[in-house]
């Protein structure tokens, strides 16, 4: 049986060389069809390969950050969902530093890193392991600054001391990595996150001993403020505020018009912040640039979005803080039990009581012993403070304190303040679960800066969707292909079967079975299958080389336009060899027609 198959197979052989001019003309005609399929699936490979591939090399692709710096301190549980979803968390107390450099006159962005961080890895970076003063900085930045890889970086440390005298430490890195412009084409640097928190410390007047920096400040806490009221006998023009704006004010808006409870007689104007606080220093700078101009306004620092509720009082007893002038508010003694003023319809809560303030993101309780007083110029449902005691509760609200009640002042929960992180997917597949995290933790928080991470996410849909779109393209040009194929090879076994009748029915006669003869239309189908396969992948590599030359501005010289991976090359040649084998099993069972006794008989 084995020897039947083998003499069939040598007769196809022979029988191709014989009609070589029609085999050959068949094989064209078949790689005619197969070319455009492998061609298409190519650039469809290539292209969206091209694509992935620049957003799988870019470590920016798999970032997530929020959408802006968070006021108030994360909390931890919050953090460590996060931190499991991602390869690499980053977390710091602010988004980023402009601090300067030795040798240039303008400061530079710098932003918290790691030694995992895929921006450094991608740096390429050298002796980091031992290293903690080192940094990685953009490639424009190295040109600029004349460096390279392995020399030394001093940053310019820079704050303003308690008397007001500026302040300035030298402290010296190591690069050890560059960052191609590719990658990183601003002038930026990359500084190991405990050094950048160190350093943000720093300049808000503690000290780090690990650094070898000393602190310039005692308190924790300082009063801030969510604005400034200014009141005019004579309101300056807009056009000024304009001029105002465009300097160094802690102000991006214009001030909107604002009516007191109780003040009515002068006119009245509220400069809020934007996602910010500002200081008792922010104030000094607006009040100066109104004193240049030649207006001197009555300053009152606002805040908003304050509640004081009386601690154990049944029915809830709850104050919004309400700001006063300073003539009109209590006095603030520090270390003495705070002083609040109250209005004439809340005198049966008078002296000394408890006031919860909810603080930090999870709106935790914290309990103030205070003294309530009487005043008339306290609308009714507002509480008053001094302007100190005010702005420190604010800052405690943000930062998310607690109250010492023996010493009367707020302390933090814990000195790590994490307002912002960095935080990268394993690969761009994960970059949509990570961004999912993220949201559910912004929606758990109920913090904007969450529910809108920034991220590639988009781009990297946009490109899947491109995808699964010239999937779809692919599908159906290569359906109307298998078509085409099928009728072709039908069609040419089914001639040959018919011009070879008489020559099957002899070796039907000479004793070989139809079911092996059937075996001679199919072998010699798939020859001319393989042949035309091998004519296609020939037209393949052809177009690959003359789109590679005429692209090669688009996409560089090492990218190409086509691409097939193995086994999308292995998928081809056995979805060609599988239908063509079923095409020409079906045409070659025509054999069975053949009535040998018909050709005996001739």
């Amino acid at each position: 049986m084995f020897k039947d198959y083998l003499y069939i197979t040598g007769l196809a052989f022979r029988d191709i060389a014989h009609e070589r001019i029609l085999s050959f003309c068949m094989a064209l005609s078949l790689g005619a069809i197969f070319t455009p399929i492998i061609i298409l699936l190519g650039l469809q490979q290539g292209i969206i390969g091209n694509m992935l591939d620049t957003l799988a090399s870019d470590p920016a692709s798999r970032l997530v950050r929020p959408k802006f710096m968070i006021q108030s301190p994360m909390p931890n549980d919050s953090l460590e969902v996060i931190k499991k979803a991602g390869v690499e968390f980053i977390p710091s107390e602010t988004s980023h530093l402009l601090l300067n450099v030795k040798g240039l006159a303008d400061s530079i962005n710098v932003v918290p890193s790691s030694k995992k961080d895929p921006f450094v890895i991608q740096s390429d970076h050298k002796d980091i392991i031992n290293n903690t003063n080192w940094v990685v900085i953009s490639e424009s930045l190295s040109k600029q600054l004349g460096k390279k890889q392995g020399d030394n970086l001093t940053l310019l440390l820079k704050r303003t001391a308690n008397s007001n005298y500026p302040e300035e430490v030298p402290l010296d890195f190591k690069i050890v990595g560059i960052l191609s412009t590719k990658l990183m084409p601003d002038l930026k640097i990359y500084l190991p996150v405990t050094v950048f928190n160190g350093i943000y410390h720093w300049r808000k007047g503690y000290a780090v001993p690990s650094l070898g920096l000393k602190g310039n400040r005692s308190d924790d806490f300082t009063p801030e403020y969510d604005g400034v009221i200014t009141g005019f006998y004579k309101k300056p023009s807009d056009s000024i505020f304009r001029q105002m704006l465009a300097g160094r004010l802690p102000f991006s808006t214009m001030p909107e018009k604002y009516q007191p409870f109780i003040i009515k007689h002068d006119d009245w104007l509220l400069w809020e912040t934007v996602n910010s606080t500002i200081t008792d220093q922010d104030i000094d700078v607006l009040n100066n640039s109104l004193l240049n101009h030649g207006y001197a306004p009555k300053l009152i620092p606002y805040v908003k979005g304050i509640s004081l509720e009386l601690n154990k009082s049944t029915p809830l007893k709850k104050w919004d803080v309400y700001m006063l002038s300073r003539s009109e508010s209590p006095k603030w003694n520090k270390g003495d039990k705070p002083i609040l003023f109250v209005s004439s319809g809340d005198k049966q809560f008078l002296g000394n009581q408890s006031v919860i303030l909810k603080t930090g993101l999870k709106n935790n309780n914290v309990v103030i012993p205070v003294k309530l007083k009487i005043s008339k110029n306290v609308p009714s449902g507002k509480i008053v403070a001094s302007h100190h005691f005010a702005g420190l509760l604010r800052s405690a609200k943000r930062l998310g304190a607690n109250y010492n009640n023996d010493q009367h002042e707020f302390f933090l929960r814990s000195r790590d303040q994490i307002r912002y992180f960095r935080v990268y997917a394993k690969s761009i597949e994960q970059l949509d679960s990570l961004v999912q995290v993220v949201k559910n933790g912004g929606d758990a928080l109920n913090l904007d800066a969450l529910k809108e991470p920034v991220s590639k996410l988009y781009e990297v849909q946009k490109i899947r969707t491109l995808s699964d779109y010239m999937k779809k393209i692919y599908f159906l040009i290569a359906f109307i292909s298998a078509v085409s194929t099928i009728f072709a090879v039908s069609s040419s076994v089914y001639a040959s079967v018919q011009r070879r009748k008489k020559d099957l029915a002899y070796l039907n006669m000479l004793g070989i079975d139809k079911i092996t003869i059937i075996f001679f239309p199919l072998m010699k189908s798939m020859i001319l299958i393989s042949i035309g396969i091998a004519i296609a992948f020939l037209g393949y590599w052809f177009f690959s080389i003359i789109a590679s030359h005429w692209f090669v501005d688009l996409l560089g010289e090492t990218e190409s336009l086509t691409r097939l991976p193995v086994q999308d090359i292995l998928f081809i040649i056995g979805s060609i060899l599988s239908l063509g084998g079923i095409s020409s099993l079906s045409a070659g069972l025509f054999v069975s027609r053949i009535d040998s006794k018909r050709y005996i008989h001739e």
